[in-house]
């Protein structure tokens, strides 16, 4: 499958419950929104979130695709390091490439609001060595809670849609 195929089934034919399978491991989709950002200039993004809590993140314009088993994570970075320069999260470096941006929301597909976010207050790091994961930092303007997410690299490969 290629990511345009991809791209078509999310946008087409995908809905609450639709099934995938994400290296094997089989999930079915809870939610999804088609998002942007202040900053991104009107580049937008896709955010999925699977039953078991996982989610995929799909850059439409970078043609990238990324996963972690966990949507939000507990990070334990202080609310004031958020928008600095550099930090180390898991014993990894990482430099600030997005600062004090706003996320919203620009077409929610399914599922329920408080299961995929919403509007969030963030900035996004990247290593500064190593693979492309990326530390996305911030809060949900909703509920107030941190909203941070340390998502990897997901071969389109590795995605189906067989049973």
């Amino acid at each position: 499958m290629t990511l345009k195929t991809f791209l078509h089934f999310l946008e087409n034919k995908a809905k609450q419950g639709s099934p995938i399978r994400i290296y094997d491991k089989k999930k079915h989709f809870l939610a999804m929104a088609k998002f942007t950002s202040i900053n991104y200039d009107g580049s937008a993004y896709i955010k999925i979130v699977f039953d078991d809590k996982s989610y995929m993140l799909v850059m439409i314009n970078d043609q990238e695709l990324y996963y972690s088993d966990s949507f939000h994570l507990d990070t334990d970075i202080p609310d004031g390091d958020i928008g600095g320069k550099e930090l180390t999260y898991n014993g990894k470096m990482y430099r600030i490439a997005n600062a004090n941006d706003y996320q919203y929301i620009l077409h929610f597909y399914f599922g329920k609001i408080e299961d995929i976010e919403g509007e969030v207050t963030f900035s996004d790091y990247f290593p500064k060595k190593g693979p492309k994961d990326f530390l996305s930092l911030g809060w949900s303007a909703r509920t107030g809670l941190r909203a941070d997410m340390n998502p990897y690299p997901l071969d389109i490969s590795g995605v189906s849609f067989s049973a």
